[in-house]
């Protein structure tokens, strides 16, 4: 039951996401603004880590854990995160890069994931046709210099309404 919730709460996460990049990808603040998003995301659960550090009851002779090894990745995590959220312009350019990789990992899953499933069910060919559509966008936007953000926003929002709609027919 719980994969089924999680399958069905990324699917709603992707499809948000692909939604958002395809409707305001002519703004040209939409960049800055899923750079901040990235940083943010960095910066929360670093800082949820960084309280838990401080409320660990662990006794003194036990070594089995040690809140001190914890510490350098949760400022890791915080230092980069506050560096995406004040110096978002910096990251923009890597967005692409970012979009690309994203999409090409993406559609690689479900061609491997069809590909394991064709020894257990029958899977049709034309099943194939999306995820290497997806995998072979994502390889063009990393390949080619692309440098309008709308071509890559909206290529990369309707890659990810593609693996939603994959995601539903299996």
């Amino acid at each position: 039951m719980k994969s089924k919730v999680t399958l069905v709460l990324t699917n709603i996460i992707m499809l948000a996401l692909g939604v958002v990049l395809v409707a305001f990808s002519g703004d040209e603040r939409m960049a800055e603004m899923i750079a901040i998003a990235l940083g943010v995301l960095f910066l929360a659960p670093s800082l949820f880590s960084l309280i838990m550090l401080f409320f660990v009851n662990v006794a003194p002779d036990d070594s089995r854990y040690n809140p001190r090894y914890n510490l350098l990745p949760v400022i890791g995590g915080l230092s980069f995160g506050v560096v995406i959220v004040l110096k978002a312009a910096l990251f923009v350019p890597l967005l692409k890069y970012l979009f690309a990789v994203l999409l090409i990992v993406g559609g690689l899953y479900y061609v491997f994931y069809l590909a394991f499933a064709r020894y257990r069910v029958i899977v049709p060919s034309w099943y194939y046709v999306l995820p290497c559509a997806v995998t072979v966008s994502g390889l063009v936007a990393l390949v080619l210099p692309i440098s309008s953000q709308t071509i890559v926003f909206v290529t990369t929002g309707i890659s990810l309404m593609a693996l939603v709609l994959m995601s539903v027919l299996l």
